[in-house]
């Protein structure tokens, strides 16, 4: 149920990649996602209502490629990450920010031109944020979801 959440708040992110930062794209981490999906035998198909998730598994971790519903278009991948596993920086980084938040959640997004950010949700209270977290820390409130 916590993915779905993140995944339906990150709706917008996979519909209109806005990351403009050249020294967060990683051409070959999209690359190598591109070639695991289409060699994948195990992909389970998820029809949301906005757009297509299929999931699948990459370097031991659950990853999914997002389609536009209309026209099949790939718009990007995710790869759901535990607190533990995310770099040092960004997990630093939103502590500083939202001491005193939970953790939820969190997906490593690369769009189709290879841009990643990572997406963390937190929790405080009945407060719930989805966090965009550029690869060096820089931390910023994506999106308010109502709890």
């Amino acid at each position: 149920m916590k993915k779905i959440i993140l995944a339906a708040s990150l709706l917008i992110a996979l519909s209109s990649a806005t990351f403009a930062k050249d020294k967060n794209v990683n051409p070959n981490l999209f690359n190598d996602l591109t070639l695991t999906f289409r060699e994948s035998t195990q992909v389970s198909w998820i029809n949301k209502p906005q757009y297509k998730e299929a999931m699948f598994k990459f370097q031991n971790q659950t990853a999914c490629a997002f389609y536009t519903k209309d026209n099949n278009e790939l718009i990007g991948f995710g790869i759901l990450y535990e607190k533990i596993a995310l770099p040092q920086v960004v997990t630093d980084a939103v502590n500083n920010s939202y001491a005193g938040w939970d953790f939820v959640d969190a997906m490593l997004y690369v769009d189709t031109d290879g841009n990643v950010n990572y997406f963390m949700q937190v929790k405080n209270n009945d407060k719930i944020r989805v966090l965009q977290i550029t690869p060096d820390g820089y931390v910023s409130v994506y999106a308010k979801v109502a709890s």
